[in-house]
């Protein structure tokens, strides 16, 4: 019989998610597998979309104050394995793994920590994102593919042809990242990388600015902070989101929250990223990325190199300039955003721990 394999999520939608679980849902090998989706969101034209690739499809919305319930429909179809994809986020149905729907439960992907449920099993990562040892912060075990994230990048949109800096003359440092996402110290870090690059300047642009008084409390702070205000440039969030990063020379990554899909559309646009990580899986997105795509130095394990690694790029123009020009590439050729290898190296993981699974039933 096939697999059955289900995925919860409220995210299957337009959503940042939307980039990472194409791969399950249109890749899937169709004669070893069948794909439940159990969607706790609202819809859209993408999920509309995804409809279309799955199984099937359950639209449990309308009982998310009851997980009970939603367990029983994940029980009543005999998933094999059920994927949450979503963790201790909005529109979650992690609750309902509680009951144990499913013979074998997974987590990971849309959330950066362990679920703190003993229901589920593994949690879905990689080698970069936690080493060996970082078992001591999950009670699942560590599921560790070759990259955790796979990219679906756009497919038309410009690519970078060099960087800005070498007509414009002068390097924009920028951050697309949630406003939420920037602290007090990773902006005084970049206060510091801008003393050191004369002439730079910084750009932050984030939907957070569309909400009133947002942007001028952030116009406040940076002032508090010592900012050179007219070497910074506030924007809110855009539809030409993506080809404003043209625009950009290095991309700042933020801490301890990095980008995940921020830092993949920014490479994917040509735009380097520099990227600070400690020992948790939370703050080793980015260096992932970067590491799969033979970037890792442009990821430190200690901020004052961090610092050094943004002042020492915006200062080697023609290191810079070829990375504009080569990032997509690199992307291309890499795991990050190698669909099939990606569906595949998952799917050789469900029957692995299935047949462990059954070994353990069968001596039970």
């Amino acid at each position: 019989e096939k697999l059955r394999i289900g995925y919860i999520s409220g995210d299957f939608r337009q959503h940042v998610m939307q980039y990472f679980i194409w791969p399950f849902l249109a890749g899937f090998d169709r004669d070893a597998f069948e794909v439940y989706v159990y969607n706790m969101g609202k819809e859209d034209q993408y999920s509309e979309f995804f409809r279309t690739l799955v199984t099937e499809w359950r639209d449990l919305r309308s009982y998310e104050k009851d997980m009970g319930r939603i367990a029983r429909a994940i029980y009543d179809d005999e998933i094999d394995i059920l994927f949450d994809l979503a963790g201790h986020t909005g529109d979650s149905g992690l609750a309902a793994l509680a009951w144990k729907p499913a013979p074998i439960q997974l987590s990971g992907l849309g959330y950066m920590a362990t679920t703190g449920l003993p229901a589920v099993d593994y949690f879905v990562t990689d080698h970069y994102c936690d080493p060996a040892g970082n078992e001591r912060f999950y009670v699942e075990k560590l599921l560790r593919l070759t990259s955790q994230f796979c990219y679906n990048g756009y497919t038309s949109l410009p690519a970078s042809q060099g960087t800005p800096a070498r007509t414009r003359g002068y390097v924009v440092f920028a951050s697309f990242n949630q406003y939420t996402k920037l602290t007090d110290s990773m902006l005084r870090a970049w206060r510091e990388i801008m003393a050191r690059v004369p002439n730079s300047r910084l750009l932050l642009k984030t939907s957070g600015f569309c909400r009133r008084g947002i942007a001028r409390a952030a116009w406040e702070r940076l002032r508090r902070l010592g900012f050179d205000l007219n070497r910074v440039m506030l924007e809110e969030a855009t539809r030409d989101y993506m080809t404003r990063y043209l625009d950009v020379d290095i991309a700042l990554d933020t801490f301890p929250w990095p980008g995940g899909g921020t830092t993949c559309d920014a490479l994917y646009m040509g735009v380097p990223v520099v990227s600070y990580y400690t020992e948790r899986h939370s703050t080793r997105f980015t260096y992932s990325l970067l590491a799969n795509i033979g970037l890792g130095d442009l990821a430190s394990e200690r901020m004052e190199d961090y610092v050094e690694t943004a002042v020492a790029l915006a200062g080697n123009p023609e290191l810079l300039d070829a990375l504009h020009r080569e990032l997509r590439d690199r992307m291309k050729a890499s795991p990050v955003m190698d669909q099939e290898r990606y569906i595949r190296e998952m799917e050789g993981c469900y029957r692995a721990i299935w047949a462990q699974w059954e070994a353990h039933a069968e001596d039970v």
